[in-house]
């Protein structure tokens, strides 16, 4: 599933990543098509969707960095 992008260039999709527990890892990856990537992850009592995270990755995306944002198992 794709989300709209804040950049032209970029593309957000949902990316849902299943553990051996049957737990899935959700997350919104950044693309900009380059090979390198910075991972987010958010702190205690907190998720992808924190307002420092979102932030971050638009500032990435204005900089032509990809990033990935998750929620670890079990949050979210």
């Amino acid at each position: 599933m794709s989300l709209s992008s804040q950049t032209p260039g970029f593309e957000q999709k949902r990316v849902i990543i299943p553990n051996k527990h049957g737990e899935k890892l959700v997350g919104i990856l950044h693309d900009s098509g380059t090979k390198e990537i910075v991972i987010l992850c958010h702190g205690f009592r907190s998720s992808k969707e924190s307002k420092t995270l979102v932030n971050l990755a638009a500032a990435l995306e204005k900089a032509g960095i990809s990033s990935f944002r998750f929620d670890f198992s079990g949050n979210g």
